[in-house]
């Protein structure tokens, strides 16, 4: 079977929705053909195969490309049944074509993208939600979220994003390179990846929760992987000046590593040589943090996470098993509980051994691939294939 999928957010952007866009057409590859349709790029990118990117940048100009690649495409692939966008963004891009071509059409919502508070936004993508004939949300925080906007119950399917964990299996992976790499041999290391947008709370975790650990253990690193998202629509924030200064206020720049973006490789090196990672999300009504995909990571390289109680972050920690929550703002908890594994190994060995067995039993990418298979409705063997098309039907 063939499946097209309209996208804003793929490689080479980084983050979270790029992250489980471009490791979910991989899976379905592996048994199925895949169209993608996504932005304009700078950086001109070779050898790619079944991925159109529109020749210029912008909204106008991506929406405008979808419509008529997406028409070419359809017709040169009458095999293809369902049509998937990745993000609310593309909402009604994709029922303009699933309404015209009677096809299936799914969506992925991601939280952010179910709340953005833009009035026309709303108008324009969040409402046609009710229209999908599934959408796929990535917790059930943002399955709730969804449900609010008159969505029915039964058009929403909550499948979280996967994880490679032998990428981050200490036997291909050497961590002593990587502490002399970043200058932190011989350092507890306090480890944050992710782009630094405001909701993550790097900057509040400088200011109230890393003075009172490093002066409990005087040796700890806080390093933090990650630059501002200059290609997000939604963030302008530049929260990596306002960590600089954090840490110009706080005294505390012999215990902090800003590193940028770096390789996968470094980054699975830093997953196996940290003591702890964090994810101080902050509480907010105008942005959420719907999943936390580097708390998945973590826990496949055998890593406990101390995070927040914010949003899908939930569905990715197990309070006390694999890792500890904590209330947004209550840095004491947050300073406790980073500390309490710090200081005790064998509580941070047994949690990350948990954490580690249930991203390999959870979150897995096969398992997580079938399914969306299961949500694509795609059939059983022997199964006769059904096509419908799209009705505009009130909820």
């Amino acid at each position: 079977m063939t499946i097209l999928v309209i996208t804003w957010n793929f490689p080479p952007r980084r983050g979270g929705i790029e992250y489980l866009i471009s490791n979910l057409c991989a899976g379905l590859r592996e048994k199925h053909s895949v169209l993608v349709i996504t932005a304009h790029t700078l950086v001109p990118q070779a050898g790619e195969k079944d991925i159109f990117r529109a020749p210029w940048p912008g909204l106008i100009p991506f929406a405008l490309y979808v419509i008529w690649r997406g028409a070419r495409l359809l017709r040169s692939n009458p095999d293809t049944d369902v049509i998937f966008g990745g993000s609310v963004l593309v909402a009604p891009l994709v029922l303009i074509l699933a309404r015209l071509f009677g096809r299936r059409a799914v969506l992925q919502t991601h939280g952010l993208d179910v709340i953005y508070s833009n009035r026309l936004y709303q108008a324009l993508c969040v409402y046609w939600l009710r229209f999908f004939d599934r959408v796929i949300a990535n917790s059930a925080f943002t399955a709730s979220l969804v449900t609010r906007k008159a969505i029915s119950t039964d058009l929403v399917s909550v499948i979280p994003p996967g994880v490679h964990p032998e990428r981050f299996r200490a036997r291909r992976i050497a961590p002593a390179w990587v502490r002399e790499k970043f200058n932190i041999v011989g350092k507890r290391i306090i480890l944050f990846v992710g782009r630094l947008a405001k909701r993550k709370g790097i900057t509040e975790f400088i200011r109230y929760s890393l003075g009172r650990i490093t002066k409990e253990f005087p040796d700890t690193c806080l390093v933090v992987v990650g630059d501002n998202p200059t290609e997000s629509l939604t963030h302008r924030n530049d929260t990596l000046r306002e960590i600089e200064l954090a840490i110009s206020e706080t005294g505390l720049a012999n215990h902090v590593r800003l590193v940028g973006s770096l390789s996968d490789t470094d980054v699975a090196a830093l997953y196996q040589a940290c003591d702890v990672v964090i994810l101080p999300a902050l509480l907010s009504e105008k942005d959420v943090e719907g999943f936390g995909i580097v708390l998945i990571e973590a826990a496949a390289a055998g890593k406990p996470a101390v995070t927040t109680r914010v949003g899908g972050i939930p569905d990715a920690v197990e309070d006390g098993k694999t890792g500890i929550l904590t209330e947004p703002g209550d840095y004491e908890r947050m300073s406790h509980g980073v500390i309490s594994l710090l200081n005790d190994g064998q509580t941070k060995q047994v949690m990350g051994e948990a954490a580690m067995r249930r991203a390999q039993d959870k979150f897995c990418w096969p398992k997580i691939t079938a399914q969306y298979e299961t949500a694509f409705g795609f059939c059983q063997p022997n199964e006769k294939p059904r096509r419908r098309s799209i009705l505009l039907r009130h909820s």
